[in-house]
Order: structure tokens, then sequence, then C-alpha cells
């Protein structure tokens, strides 16, 4: 169901009932809740090595007796595998047992889940309800989600930073690693109109990188027919440097393809969405791709209203939203 309103037996709960805000990736898992925000690289191993290192975003996890899959950035560093091909219905129940909690054990949960294709909103409530029996980093927890409360990805950003929107309508627009979410909200939080694009995601920008002769050079020891770790360049522009690549070359790399990303990007707007931005009061930049353009180009706040940590925004955006109306 699209949240507007919670039925009125939402108010009250019991002690063991938590509120969860969670948001399913190709890139990384978010979740947020009353002990703060969790945030798991999506790539995993399976049958990882007893050397493994696992911790809160490192997690080991077996699901229901499966094979033990170990999540992170540390096991994204080498041979791993990523959902891509897999839609994001079909891994969400996967993913989020990778992201429950040791206090999770013996809880209901109630899971604020976000999705890009509001049509498919039931599905995702679908995948995720029901109990999970699992063992995370060598601990076990069995917990039941007894609700799921469904909104349309990135909205939760809006809410995150509502407080400091002029009255009027919203452009935001939310930059993943696949995708871009683009939607027009009206002066009352209702989404209008809106759409995901592929154009948009940080996808291309690290795919521009992988492809950099120097960085093709530098990581596959001069091998091309080497295929360039995705993970690792995406981990990378949050570094100051990747691999044996010196600080000074990364930065300048990193910085090329950005400024190449943000003109494409600024042309993109101007074609799709020139009539809109005349009728709009606010203009939102957030997800994971804002916090590295960000990064990368300072400026971009003087264009946007950016929230604060914008890859976290939207998961703790909706968990503070529902909290108010759930109370637990």
């Amino acid at each position: 169901m699209v949240l507007t309103t919670l039925p009125k037996q939402l108010q009250t709960r019991a002690k063991h009932t938590r509120l969860v805000s969670f948001e399913n990736s190709n890139s990384f898992l978010k979740r947020h809740d009353s002990e703060g925000t969790l945030v798991i690289q999506a790539g995993y191993r399976e049958n990882p090595s007893d050397s493994a290192h696992a911790d809160d975003e490192n997690p080991i996890v077996i699901l229901n007796g499966t094979a033990p899959r170990w999540y992170g950035s540390i096991a994204c560093q080498g041979q791993h595998i990523r959902s891509f091909e897999r839609s994001k219905l079909e891994t969400a129940r996967e993913a989020f047992a990778a992201c429950l909690r040791p206090s999770d054990d013996g809880r209901d949960l109630i899971v604020v889940a976000s999705y890009w294709d509001r049509k498919d909103l039931p599905a995702m409530e679908r995948a995720l309800l029901g109990t999970y029996n699992v063992i995370r980093n060598g601990e076990s927890i069995c917990c039941t989600v007894t609700q799921v409360l469904t909104v349309v990805e990135g909205i939760g950003s809006y809410w995150a930073v509502e407080s400091r929107l002029q009255h009027g309508q919203t452009f935001l627009l939310e930059i993943g690693f696949r995708t871009a979410e683009e939607w027009l909200i009206d002066e009352t939080g209702r989404v209008i109109d809106g759409r995901p694009v592929t154009q948009l995601g940080i996808f291309n920008l690290v795919n521009a990188i992988a492809n950099d002769a120097t960085v093709r050079a530098t990581l596959s020891n001069g091998d091309r027919s080497d295929s360039i770790n995705l993970s690792l360049i995406s981990a990378g522009l949050q570094r100051q440097t990747i691999g044996r690549l010196a600080v000074d070359q990364w930065q300048a790399i990193k910085t090329k393809y950005a400024s190449e990303y943000l003109k494409s990007l600024k042309g993109y707007l101007r074609t799709q969405y020139a009539s809109i931005y005349q009728s709009t009061a606010n203009s939102v930049l957030t997800g994971g791709g804002a916090a590295l353009l960000l990064n990368l180009q300072p400026r971009l706040s003087d264009l946007f209203v950016i929230p604060q940590e914008p890859q976290t925004a939207s998961v703790r955006g909706s968990y503070a939203r529902q909290l108010s109306k759930v109370g637990v």
C-alpha cells in the first residue's frame, strides 16, 4: 500500500514492537531505527573463509539455514556477487536479513520500506512480511515483520528537508547507483508526477572512470582484458586514493569525470524540466550520488537543497516521519 495515513490500531503497540526504516539497493543496503543508521555495501561472497572479518557493516549472514554470505565493503574488494540481474523485490528479504540487529531478536517489526515503482509497492510489502530466522555474526536472531508501510523511493529525503523548503512545489532528484528517481511533489508533500531514469545513475560515472586508460592500466597491471571491479571504483569515489594510483592522480581523475557527469546532468535537467522549474519553489538533490558529487563539487549546494548525509537521508526521513505516527 502507498502510505498516506496510518490505521488507528498502530497508535498503540506492545513494548516489544520496533519501527525500522529499510531501503534495498544494488549498491548499499540502508537501515535506520532507534539505535541509529546502518549502511552495508550490497555485494557478498558465499561460504567465506574462517579468516573473514565480520562486524556490523561487514556481516556474515545465514538465513533459514542457507549458505553463509559475507556482505560489505571488505567482501566487495575481491570477487563477489552483485544483484544487478535481480530485482529489488526479489532480493528484498535476504537484504533485510543482512540488516537485522541482535536487539531485533524476539521482536515484532513494523518496517517502512521504499521502492521506485509505485504499482509494485504491494509486492515489496509481501516480500518483507513474515518470520526471519537468521544467524548474523554468530548470533541467532528470530523476529517477525508484522507490517510493512511502503513509500516511494526518495520521498524520505523530502521529509528530511521539509523544514528547509519554501512553500510550493518541489522537484526532488535522488541519484542512486543504477537509477535515479525524479519526483514532483506538491506543497502538501504528495507526489504528483515522476519516474525512475537510468541515464543519471552513478553507474555511468563509475563506468566511465573504470574505462579510463590510466585506471585500467594501473588496476589491471596493464592487461586490458581484465575486468575492473566496479565496487572498488564506487567505494574509491569516497576515498583519497585507490589501488596503486597516487593521491593527486586519483583526485584529478575523479574531478575530470565528475565534471563531465555534472555537465550531462545539468543538460538533462534543462532539456527535460525547463518548464517544471518555472513552477517549482524548491529543487532537492539527494541519495548516494548526491553525497559523492557534493564531495567533488561543493558548489552544488548553491543549486540544490541537499540533506545532511544525503546517502541515508531517505531512510532517516522515512523513519522520523512514521515514528511520529506509529510511536514505537
